[in-house]
């Protein structure tokens, strides 16, 4: 009887550290369940789908030749050459059926994210990522008009010049409040980018390229 009593509470004793060690363990490490909710929907028109890399590169001149980004990108495992970037899949497959007829051969992905997993520290900022995030896909949609704009002729190159600065201001003041987290290289690598679509003559192509980049980051990014 005495045994069996003794046996019971080494069996109560057991479970209840067990049960211990779990909530403990939960309260060690919060961040790894947490999540920061974002949604962001793309559609990316493209031409082809390479096997690697270097072949997306080698056709990305051919897509610019039809006035289109020539970004790749890298999603679900395969590379993409982005002729553009679309927020409606009408607008995507409106634009493939029109480039199909004039003999480039594409079409269209839809990429998305809907969460984003926080690492480590991550959970201290989780409202700085949030505005990361809304300021970005803020600036994709800029460049998104600017693009359709020089495409019909509907803004010059001093507007067009105008628009850009203040892109590259906004990218830069990013950098600034993300010198030193997940952000600051993707954004050092965008305002490089910029750069080069401010150098000469604004392209409707070039900016898409733009627009692209940030898109592709946006989609990507990993929040630690």
């Amino acid at each position: 009887m005495i045994l069996c009593t003794k046996l019971r509470i080494k069996v109560i004793i057991g479970v209840c550290v067990a049960i211990a060690a779990v909530v403990l363990i939960c309260c060690l490490v919060p961040s790894a369940g947490k999540k920061l909710d974002f949604k962001a929907t793309f559609y990316y028109v493209y031409y082809d789908t390479p096997k690697d890399a270097h072949s997306a590169s080698s056709m990305s001149s051919v897509v610019q030749s039809y006035g289109g980004a020539g970004y790749v990108v890298s999603c679900n495992g395969n590379y993409y050459v982005t002729v553009a970037c679309y927020y409606k899949e009408t607008d995507a497959e409106t634009v493939c059926a029109s480039l199909n007829k004039k003999g480039l051969s594409c079409s269209s992905v839809k990429v998305e994210r809907d969460e984003y997993k926080l690492k480590g520290a991550a959970k201290k900022y989780v409202d700085k990522y949030q505005g990361n995030l809304n300021t970005l896909l803020s600036v994709s949609k800029i460049c998104y008009d600017l693009a359709n704009s020089l495409d019909t002729a509907t803004q010059n190159q001093s507007g067009a010049k105008s628009i850009l600065a203040d892109v590259k201001t906004d990218l830069n003041s990013l950098l600034r409040l993300n010198g030193a987290n997940c952000f600051a290289e993707e954004l050092s690598l965008l305002l490089a980018e910029c750069d080069d679509v401010s150098e000469g003559i604004i392209l409707a192509r070039e900016v898409r390229r733009l627009q692209v980049a940030v898109c592709d980051c946006i989609i990507n990014v990993k929040l630690y």
